[in-house]
């Protein structure tokens, strides 16, 4: 049999030596001696394995039992792995389960705002001006209730539009009947919200609050630059007052900022530290998807942001040596998945753990698909989903399916890129939106670097302050 070394990316930090192998997203700190071994046996080169401690032998000044038990350390990482699995997964993908655990429910298909990239249509998708009645949406916590797998873990409900605050009495109503079927059932639930900020009153703040929920606020930029972004139908501004609303929420550390970067906002780092220090626990921007030159980015954009987000991240990891937070959610949510080593063939929840409810009881793959009816996966009122159509949406989407990808050193810890993304670029969610991938490897490629500085440093933030989960920034 012949044995090669594994696919794997190297990088030096102050001196130390790691490596990411890219078929199980680990990550190694490696000694002299692994790499004089990598090194000697070359890296795609492949060797019958009789001759691997022999080539070793010839190329290391090293007792023979050392030698035996350097191969048996590659072996054992898979550093070192027969010919025909360089590169492969690990394991076999875990099926999804029979259960979904997170719901967005869309409780309003209309806004107040007219954000121009907006891929909802100002939350209108592809319909008309719907809000979600108080009967439909006690159906879809009922059925999110009675179909989750009964193995403890925690339940999520976000609601989401259009603007979700334009039906406040059936955001209150819903999750005050989801509290109380919690404790009916004894399944622990969290709560999310994501809204424009316009609309927050003291009394909603308290309510959400006092659910505990995580609130979302998308804000773009500061002063002008959101309000060429953000405005009103009417054209008016949207910034001062979502600053002068949103206080409540800052006041009780539950809200996070959500920016999206267009060519108007490429500051991000005016932007992050504007909002960090009005008091958003975090901030997290993703780069615009709108297929509108007025808006998307184009390769010297993608430079400036990744400057920006070298700038943000290296504020991030000064901070975790420290022992401090810096709430830059992006370099979380990348630090997540390395530690957690995020090896999947799906890049989110979408129909595997989440799914979107709409005002009409239809249920889509996630979010950003509710009104595309190719991947509606059921609905509340013929008791949910269609299994036969979740797994074939399942299998189109998968990893497997995106050959562009196939090659990327990143492509188990990206996964193919956001679905939608994709399927508003190319038209088909298993085909891969190019554009894309340089940026994302570059901006993996400083999350690998910025991990082995602060495990190099305070290797205890680490396990302080990452825990498990992989969120969708879209």
């Amino acid at each position: 049999m012949n044995v090669v070394l594994d696919e794997m990316i190297g990088l030096e930090t102050d001196g130390n030596d790691y490596v990411f192998h890219v078929p199980t997203s680990s990550f190694y700190e490696v000694d002299s001696t692994i790499l004089k071994a990598m090194e000697t046996l070359g890296g795609d080169q492949h060797h019958h394995e009789d001759a691997v401690v022999p080539a070793l032998e010839a190329g290391m000044d090293l007792p023979r039992e050392d030698i035996e038990g350097l191969v048996k350390d590659l072996v054992g990482l898979r550093l070192l792995v027969p010919q025909e699995l360089r590169g492969k997964p690990a394991h076999d993908p875990v099926p999804p389960g029979e259960g979904i655990r997170n719901l967005v429910l869309h409780v309003a298909h209309t806004c107040n705002l007219a954000c121009g990239y907006c891929y909802a249509e100002q939350g209108l998708y592809k319909g008309k001006a719907t809000i979600m009645e108080p009967e439909r949406a006690y159906e879809y916590v009922d059925w999110l209730f009675d179909q989750a797998e009964d193995d403890g873990g925690e339940l999520g409900l976000t609601f989401f539009g259009g603007e979700p605050l334009l039906n406040w009495p059936v955001v209150e109503a819903t999750a005050r009947y989801a509290r109380k079927k919690s404790e009916e059932t004894g399944r622990k639930i969290r709560f999310g919200i994501t809204t424009n900020g316009t609309l927050v009153t003291p009394d909603i703040a308290e309510f959400l609050n006092e659910i505990g929920a995580l609130v979302t606020v998308s804000i773009d930029a500061i002063k002008e630059k959101n309000d060429r972004l953000r405005p009103y139908n009417s054209g008016r501004g949207s910034y001062d007052i979502v600053m002068e609303r949103t206080k409540p929420l800052l006041d009780a550390g539950i809200a996070v900022a959500r920016v999206t970067v267009t060519k108007v906002n490429l500051d991000v780092v005016h932007t992050v530290e504007t909002l960090l220090a009005a008091g958003f626990r975090e901030v997290g921007c993703s780069p615009v998807d709108a297929k509108n030159e007025a808006y998307d980015l184009n390769g010297a954009d993608y430079e400036r942001l990744l400057a920006g987000f070298q700038i943000l991240v290296d504020r991030f990891v000064e901070e975790a040596i420290a022992g401090r937070k810096y709430g830059f959610s992006n370099i979380m949510n990348i630090l997540k998945a390395i530690h957690n080593g995020h090896n999947k063939s799906y890049p989110c929840g979408a129909g595997i753990q989440m799914v979107a409810g709409a005002p009409n009881g239809k249920m889509s793959l996630c979010h950003r698909f509710v009104g595309e009816d190719d991947f509606v996966l059921g609905s509340v009122q013929e008791g949910g989903l269609d299994k036969k159509k979740r797994l074939q949406v399942l299998d189109d989407i998968h990893l497997d399916q995106r050959s562009d990808c196939s090659t990327c050193w990143a492509r188990f810890i990206c996964s193919g890129g956001c679905h939608h993304v994709n399927f508003l670029f190319e038209g088909d969610p298993s085909q891969t939106y190019l554009t894309h991938c340089d940026w994302l490897r570059a901006w993996y490629r400083t999350g690998l670097e910025a991990y082995s500085r602060i495990l190099q440093n305070n290797p205890a933030f680490i396990q302080q302050f990452i825990d498990p989960g992989w969120v969708c920034a879209n």
